[in-house]
């Protein structure tokens, strides 16, 4: 009997096999999805912009060179600012436009095709796009930021613009803040969001908002100088909305120890064995007895445990010289998307400049160092101390107040080299000098702009060439336009 009835299922399978008019259909799993889920598009996302801010590879980011705290001791390519010879411009624009931007654009796309029910479903689904938003204006400004013009209204249509302009870089910036404005709007953070499919905040509204007014802060401090009005009203408005206070809010992207999970930085830093920090970084510290050193660096155990860095951009033995801390390499650390330091910095900023935002530059000045020194771990009573050094208070240290409040943002940013690149760009401090080996485009000077893709002008030619001479040439010494000193 049992034979009998295997033969009889055996042959229905093979009947109903038989009047399919499509076999491929066996192999479909029809309760799969068809098309990536919004949540997963945006972990993707996230993970390739914390890689673009975090990596120290010479493909992707030579911006901690650009800033001059570390350098190579084998390959100077990079650190003498040759940045044809990788195509540098390619690299960031397929990052932030294919691997970013694509990803954001069309998890953004699908959760405003999908029809919300009920007030609970409405309110959440406002706060995804506006978490999605947020993390499209920080793309776009990083772009502007590198290139100064690029494509924005028609970028990311393939279809309906394959070659698409290059947009003026500061109507982008008004366009971006305007944007902000309305996803901090959209924002209730008594509703969920992501979940656990936003590796930054998990999904907390709340925090995303309150990074949402704090890059508002930097976009607005972007425009100072050359439409003062316009960013105090953009200043003003994220104070009063509501800018990170604390270091708890600051928006951090996890690493791990697997292999696919960890740091970036480990396979720079350890299996490489070439980067170190640079004299003139190093002898800054040691002046002011700064205690990151400790952290920063690891002691030249040759030299008697003292710190030592290397010339810039010069071909040296790495042995002979202090190498990265021991933190920085660790397959955990996490890399930095935008912190409370940085904000207490742009807040002194701010204030310096004459705007409403609840404190003077001397008080959060003060808040930035300490600010700092907490999150590398710095005893309190050792960080009070070297606040209080007259080579560092805001009252007594030397230079103007926007050259004191730069230098110690500087320092702060350390291992955060685009926005440590982008803040010296901006607030023309410390004194950054070229290295007698720089390649000849960059005219003596550090580099200002990242030249575009070096396809751009074979593939996109016409919209390339009227971008060149909008902003005045596709050079590394060309300013972007929020630039102007």
């Amino acid at each position: 009997m049992k034979i009998v009835k295997t033969i009889f299922f055996a042959g229905a399978i093979l009947l109903s096999v038989a009047s399919c008019d499509n076999l491929e259909e066996l192999n479909q799993d029809k309760k799969a999805y068809t098309t990536v889920l919004p949540g997963a598009l945006m972990t993707s996302s996230q993970v390739n912009y914390a890689y673009f801010l975090t990596n120290a590879s010479v493909n992707d980011n030579n911006f901690r060179g650009y800033a001059q705290y570390w350098t190579s001791t084998t390959y100077t390519d990079e650190v003498n600012y040759n940045q044809e010879r990788r195509n540098l411009g390619n690299s960031h624009s397929v990052i932030l436009y294919r691997d970013v931007l694509q990803d954001l654009t069309k998890a953004q796309k699908q959760i405003k095709e999908k029809e919300a029910l009920g007030a609970v479903d409405i309110a959440i689904k406002k706060n995804k796009i506006a978490i999605l938003e947020v993390q499209i204006v920080m793309a776009y400004q990083t772009l502007v930021d590198l290139f100064g013009d690029v494509p924005y209204s028609e970028a990311l249509d393939i279809v309906g613009h394959p070659l698409p302009k290059y947009d003026d870089a500061k109507t982008i910036y008004l366009d971006l803040a305007s944007r902000l404005d309305a996803a901090i709007a959209n924002m209730d953070g008594s509703q969920e969001s992501f979940g656990k499919a936003d590796l930054i905040y998990k999904g907390n509204v709340a925090n995303w908002k309150t990074l949402a007014n704090s890059v508002k802060l930097k976009l607005g401090l972007h425009l100072a100088d050359v439409e003062p009005a316009k960013a105090k009203s953009i200043i003003e408005s994220a104070y009063n909305s509501g800018v990170m206070t604390n270091e708890s809010q600051t928006a951090l992207f996890q690493y791990f120890s697997s292999i696919t999970d960890m740091n970036p930085l480990y396979n720079t830093l350890v299996n490489e064995q070439q980067t170190v920090p640079t004299e003139f970084f190093v002898n800054e510290l040691n002046a002011k007895e700064d205690p990151r050193r400790d952290v920063f660096f690891n002691p030249l155990s040759k030299k008697g445990g003292v710190y030592k860095g290397a010339p810039y951009a010069k071909q040296v033995a790495y042995n002979d010289f202090s190498n990265v801390g021991p933190r920085l390499k660790e397959k955990t650390n996490p890399g930095v998307i935008f912190d409370y330091t940085e904000t207490c910095f742009l807040l002194a900023d701010a204030a310096n400049r004459g705007f409403n935002v609840g404190g003077t530059a001397d008080e959060y000045y003060k808040k930035g160092v300490l600010a700092s020194m907490h999150f590398w771990g710095i005893a309190d009573a050792d960080a009070q101390t070297y606040a209080s050094r007259t080579d560092v208070d805001f009252a007594t240290a030397t230079g103007t107040p926007k050259e004191k409040i730069a230098y110690q943002l500087w320092i702060a940013y350390y291992n955060r080299g685009f926005e440590a690149w982008t803040e010296y760009r901006r607030l023309d401090f410390p004194i950054l000098k070229a290295p007698s080996t720089a390649v000849d485009a960059a005219q003596g000077k550090v580099p200002v702009r990242v030249i575009y893709s070096l396809f751009d002008k074979t593939l996109n030619k016409d919209n390339y060439e009227a971008a060149a001479t909008a902003i005045g040439g596709d050079a590394m010494t060309t300013k972007i336009f929020w630039d102007r000193f």
